[in-house]
């Protein structure tokens, strides 16, 4: 695939785009972080699911489940195989698709090569990156840490990019886009090797991004937990949507001898006329 890079102009749209953005959520002065997850859970009905380490990172369904209605929330689906840092790129990534366009669609595997044909893609990119590392936000932290353009190296990114919790190309990116690297320096810390970025994660004590593994549908455990307690569904029908989750009754703190008994018909129609 041919490697495109967005013009200044477009760049510049989108780094203000991302900014307006962060302003009308209140987080001009935030790291976000897995922030992300609860924002884009306001905007979208949220799927984590297993589906693999190569395969895509996510993607959304614009138009929702009944009928593609425009009323209906869009769905995304987060592959949680896949490191929390490249979880939470790819959450803010959809959330530009969910915010700017009405097209469904897929995050690859390989996003953040940026080895797409499609303009829209890097704009995604590009807005998942301005929103999660905002750049007064990332220059107080290279101040912070004493981090200077001349003296740069891989722990110095590694620790910015744990920091901001997004992938370490991410990082690499975001210092040559506010002019902190050059070309070179950025091509150069691209071109490292996975094997290479691990060594020194582990040489500087840095923690190893993992995936969780996580399967959640949306807040359908909190539904199912509330309509049991509420004596809306057996014990037997809060296994069966807890277990969608590969959850048991026990891990959200309802064991089998608190079992209530299911309500009558009556108490039923009464619940139902409430």
């Amino acid at each position: 695939m041919k490697t495109l890079e967005l013009t200044e102009a477009e760049a510049l749209k989108v780094k203000d785009y991302a900014a307006s953005k962060l302003g009308v959520c209140r987080k001009m002065n935030d790291i976000i972080g897995t922030q992300i997850f609860q924002i884009l859970s306001l905007h979208a009905r949220v799927i984590y699911y297993p589906l693999g380490k190569e395969s895509v990172w996510g993607f959304t369904r614009i138009k929702g489940a009944r009928g593609g209605g425009q009323s209906q929330k869009p769905f995304v689906v987060i592959n949680s195989s896949i490191p929390i840092d490249c979880q939470v790129f790819a959450a803010a990534h959809e959330l530009y698709h969910i915010w700017e366009d009405d097209k469904v669609d897929v995050v690859p595997a390989y996003v953040m090569d940026d080895e797409t044909g499609d303009r829209n893609e890097l704009k995604a990119n590009r807005f998942a990156a301005e929103f999660l590392v905002e750049e007064e936000l990332l220059i107080k932290e290279l101040r912070t840490y004493g981090i200077a353009s001349d003296n740069v190296s891989l722990k110095e990114i590694l620790i910015l990019s744990e920091l901001f919790c997004v992938p370490y190309r991410t990082m690499v990116k975001r210092l040559f886009e506010i002019g902190f690297i050059t070309k070179t320096d950025r091509n150069r810390f691209l071109n490292a090797s996975e094997q290479e970025v691990m060594i020194a994660r582990k040489r500087y004590a840095l923690s190893i991004p993992q995936g969780d593994e996580k399967i959640a549908i949306d807040n359908l455990t909190e539904l199912a937990v509330d309509a049991y307690e509420n004596k809306r569904i057996t014990f037997e029908k809060l296994e069966y949507l807890l277990d969608i989750s590969n959850l048991k009754p026990v891990d959200v703190g309802i064991s089998e001898s608190e079992n209530n008994p299911f309500p009558s018909d009556d108490e039923l129609d009464k619940i139902m006329e409430e």
